[in-house]
């Protein structure tokens, strides 16, 4: 099976745990990023052990990806680690938040991750690494905004 071993960072000017706590709140994240759709499994709050319904649709892509994820470990505000569980992908994610000094944050997405579905198998053969750093770059970029308006 196909499969990706990649990073994909931004320096945002907000303090790591502010941006730590809007992407834990995953749920909302379709609030400022609306390609990403995400849900509790059997509602309640993002904590240690929560299993996330993913439904992510690619830049420039008809397709939607869907996966579950499980929140592996949390260390406030400095990472998130989780593991694919099921679905489209399977394998390990880690977000990290770096503080920089002078209220700036370097925001880093792990992923190592495999294709576990035939549509996705082809998706990774033809996109691979350059699929996810176009998801990512996006992503990353509506973090951005979405902590610079919270200071405005």
């Amino acid at each position: 099976m196909p499969g990706i071993d990649t990073i994909d960072e931004r320096i945002i000017a907000a303090p790591p745990a502010e941006l730590y706590d809007i992407i834990l709140d995953y749920p909302r994240m379709q609030d400022w990023y609306p390609r990403y759709k995400v849900t509790v499994v059997g509602g309640g709050p993002v904590t240690v052990g929560t299993r996330l319904q993913h439904e992510l649709s690619p830049p420039g892509s008809p397709i939607k990806s869907r996966f579950q994820r499980t929140i592996l470990a949390t260390e406030r505000p400095r990472s998130i680690e989780e593991s694919y569980d099921e679905g489209d992908l399977v394998g390990r994610g880690r977000w990290e938040f770096e503080d920089l000094g002078d209220g700036r944050t370097r925001v880093a997405f792990h992923c190592a991750v495999r294709s576990n579905r035939l549509l996705m198998h082809v998706g990774f053969l033809l996109a691979g690494e350059r699929g996810h750093h176009m998801v990512y770059e996006e992503l990353l970029a509506a973090l951005d905004k979405r902590a610079a308006s919270r200071h405005a």
